[in-house]
């Protein structure tokens, strides 16, 4: 139920990006060129642009200082859900484990036989199967989202996105708290690599997840 409420707010499309993007677009192509030509390769360009960073565009068009903003209000709203994530998936490893161990435990103790503990751990293999489907769509949906945030930071801070990627994938080192950021874009990218720090904890934990079906071997 957890993973529900967080997954829910995961699978919201951030903007309507091919759609918005194509309307923009199709509208500075007419207006530049007069014709309706323009218009439709303008419209064209903005497709390509809404396959990634429809975001970060339909974002522009309430003007650079107050999409940069915008965009780091959305990041930070991004990162509580995503520590929600985080916290619903560390219960969730828990409790199957548990429920591992007690039936580990009972047939040690030999309050069940065999073939009452092969049956419920099939019944909590059932049970995996469909907590990793639904843990691995939220770290898809996430994936997703968190490309459209590291474009829109490589807009207003170029070379951001490399930088962040290349640093999420390093061991993680315990880091001391730093002084909040004094301007928009400086806070804007600390928040994309703490975000993406976070993306990189919930996918770790998909695959714990994915990984339980070999502890429930008797």
């Amino acid at each position: 139920m957890a993973l529900d409420s967080t997954g829910n707010y995961f699978a919201e499309d951030m903007i309507q990006g091919a759609a918005i993007g194509a309307i923009g677009g199709a509208l500075i192509g007419g207006l530049a060129t007069g014709s309706a030509r323009g218009a439709i390769i303008g419209g064209l360009g903005g497709l390509a642009a809404g396959a990634l960073g429809g975001y970060w565009h339909s974002k522009l068009q309430q003007g650079r200082d107050q999409a940069i903003t915008g965009a780091l209000s959305d990041l930070q709203a991004e990162s509580t859900n995503l520590q929600k994530t985080q916290d619903a998936l560390n219960q969730l490893v828990n409790c199957r484990r548990g429920e591992i161990a007690t039936v580990k435990a009972d047939l040690k103790a030999k309050r069940i036989t065999r073939e009452e503990a092969e049956s419920r751990m099939s019944a909590i293999r059932v049970s995996l199967v469909k907590d990793y489907q639904i843990a691995s769509n939220i770290d898809k949906n996430i994936t997703k989202r968190n490309d459209e945030y590291l474009f829109a930071v490589d807009q207003v801070k170029p070379g951001s996105s490399e930088k962040i990627r290349t640093a999420a994938k390093k061991p993680a080192k315990p880091s001391k708290a730093g002084k909040p950021a004094n301007d928009t874009v400086t806070a804007m990218y600390d928040q994309t690599m703490s975000n993406t720090l976070q993306k990189e904890g919930v996918g770790n934990t998909v695959q714990v997840i994915a990984g339980l079906e070999k502890e429930t071997t008797i």
